[in-house]
């Protein structure tokens, strides 16, 4: 026998099954994995160009740049005009020790030789020798137109001279009690006396002489000489320089020593005195004795 179910009941039935598989949609489930990036959008168009703003404040000065190179020089100026001479300076000063002598105190005017030396000068000074006539005459002697010497290192010199020389004019103004002046370059000056003659005049000389040891290279040289005027400057020269000097004793004499810078040799060894004495001797130079 066939059984047969309400339709109510089927109703029923249908929708709580429905109702039952809403309820089961609806439940939420796990999220599930993202998907792949889209790929990137076209670039937008550009925005219009916006209006210029207002000027800002300026900024702090900078460093100075490196100097550019130097220019070419430019052509030099004219000379300017001479200017005014300046004022005469003062004077040198000397030593104040310096001497002058000539070997005969009377002297022709022309053709007449003499002898002129000195002593206390600056070590290499050049000297100026003069005849001097008067405030306003100068003639230097020789007829050079300076100075004719230079002291040596001991500030010493002699020199000699056929005649005075110089312009006849001059010359012709110079006989007359005169002075010979040595003038140096550093401010020494010194002048002795002499008489000054129209023709040579013969003087007594004196019976001088003089004798000197052999010595050895580099040892002090011994000098004795006689025969001078009491009192009587004199210089010894040998080799053509100045190496000794002195004054003779109340006899006439004298005894000094001489540096030796001579080589081996034979030397004329001479003393001039400043009255007119004069005396050579030999002088020996060994290697040793």
């Amino acid at each position: 026998m066939r059984k047969r179910f309400p339709r109510k009941g089927i109703i029923v039935a249908l929708l709580s099954s429905v109702f039952v598989f809403a309820l089961i949609a609806c439940q939420q489930g796990d999220p599930g994995l993202p998907g792949l990036s889209g790929a990137p959008g076209l670039p937008g168009n550009p925005g219009n160009i916006g209006s210029q703003g207002f000027q800002g404040p300026a900024g702090e000065p900078g460093f100075p740049g490196l100097p550019g190179n130097a220019g070419f020089p430019g052509p030099p100026g004219a000379p300017g005009a001479t200017g005014p001479a300046g004022a005469d300076g003062v004077d040198g000063v000397g030593s104040g020790e310096a001497s002058v002598s000539i070997n005969k105190s009377a002297v022709a005017a022309t053709g007449d030789g003499f002898s002129v030396w000195g002593s206390g000068f600056n070590a290499g000074e050049p000297v100026t020798l003069m005849l001097v006539v008067d405030q306003n005459l100068q003639i230097i002697l020789g007829g050079a137109r300076g100075a004719q010497l230079s002291a040596n290192e001991a500030g010493a010199f002699m020199m000699d001279f056929d005649e005075f020389g110089g312009a006849a004019a001059s010359i012709a103004r110079a006989p007359g009690l005169r002075a010979i002046l040595a003038k140096g370059s550093d401010g020494n000056t010194a002048s002795t006396q002499v008489r000054v003659v129209s023709s040579a005049v013969a003087e007594p000389s004196l019976d001088s002489s003089m004798a000197a040891s052999a010595t050895v290279v580099g040892e002090v040289i011994m000098v004795w000489g006689a025969g001078f005027g009491a009192g009587e400057p004199f210089s010894i020269t040998a080799g053509g320089r100045i190496v000794s000097g002195g004054i003779a004793n109340d006899d006439g004499a004298f005894a000094v020593e001489s540096p030796n810078p001579f080589a081996v040799g034979v030397y004329t060894m001479k003393a001039i005195g400043n009255q007119g004495s004069s005396a050579t001797a030999p002088l020996v130079i060994v290697a040793e004795k």
